[in-house]
C-alpha cells in the first residue's frame, strides 16, 4: 500500500467510527485483526470481536447516545511498514458527554485492510467492553 492509501484507510476507520457503522468497520477490518488499546491493557482478538464490540457500544437509547467525532488530524505514514501512525482530536456530544481528547492511533494494514489497531488515548477508556 501506498503512503497516500494508508491515510485513505485511516480516515475510513475514522469515518465509519463516527458513522457508528458496524458492518462498515467489518468491512475494512483483516479476519484476524487485533485491537489493542494499549493505555488500559485491553485487548480485542479478530474482526467479528471488533465488531462487536463497537456494536453494542452503539446499540444505546437515543437518550444515553453519546457520539464521537474524530477530526484534526496529524497522519505519519510508512508504506514501506505498512504502518500508519494518526494522531487526532476526538470531541464528544451527548448527555455527560466527556471533555475532548487528544488521542493518537498506530495502525498495520495489508493488502487494504487493517490488520492491527495500537490505541493511545487520554484520560478513562472510552471504548468500553
Amino acid at each position: 500500500m501506498t503512503d497516500e492509501e494508508l491515510i485513505q484507510l485511516a480516515m475510513r476507520y475514522f469515518t465509519v467510527l463516527d458513522d457508528r457503522d458496524s458492518d462498515a468497520l467489518a468491512n475494512i477490518l483483516a479476519e484476524d485483526c487485533v485491537l489493542r488499546i494499549e493505555t488500559h491493557d485491553i485487548t480485542h482478538h479478530g474482526r467479528a470481536a471488533i465488531r462487536s464490540l463497537f456494536a453494542a457500544r452503539w446499540e444505546v437509547s437515543p437518550d444515553m447516545m453519546v457520539k464521537a467525532r474524530h477530526h484534526d488530524f496529524t497522519h505519519s505514514p510508512s508504506a514501506s511498514c505498512g504502518r500508519i501512525a494518526s494522531q487526532f482530536t476526538v470531541t464528544y456530544s451527548g448527555p455527560a458527554a466527556p471533555e475532548p481528547k487528544s488521542n493518537a492511533n498506530v495502525f498495520s494494514m495489508r493488502d487494504g485492510k487493517i490488520t492491527g489497531i495500537s490505541v493511545y488515548m487520554a484520560g478513562a477508556n472510552s471504548i468500553k467492553s
